[in-house]
């Protein structure tokens, strides 16, 4: 589930009608770019090293992005055409 919320302090408010029990697990992701930077690189920006760095990371989309991200690509299909352009006038199918 996903619920939103704004952070006031050090404590994170959620929506109204929203109630977690006590105790409840939560993992937070910051969505409007306030987000610091996670482990500062020594490596110039570009680089080899800073490519592979980068590619080590984990993703930063959610399991929702991901099920959007198919459904856009499974929208998008076209079907295939075995006949080329310059079949039109061909007599073979």
């Amino acid at each position: 589930m996903t619920y939103k919320g704004i952070v006031r302090g050090k404590v994170v408010e959620l929506e109204s009608g929203v109630a977690l029990p006590e105790g409840t697990e939560v993992e937070i992701t910051v969505k409007d770019g306030q987000q610091e930077k996670l482990t500062p690189t020594p490596h110039p920006r570009g680089s080899p090293q800073a490519l592979l760095k980068f590619l080590d990371a984990p993703p930063l989309c959610t399991p929702d992005d991901v099920e959007v991200l198919l459904e856009a690509i499974k929208e998008g299909k076209r079907p295939l055409r075995f006949r080329g352009i310059f079949d039109q006038g061909s007599k073979t199918s």
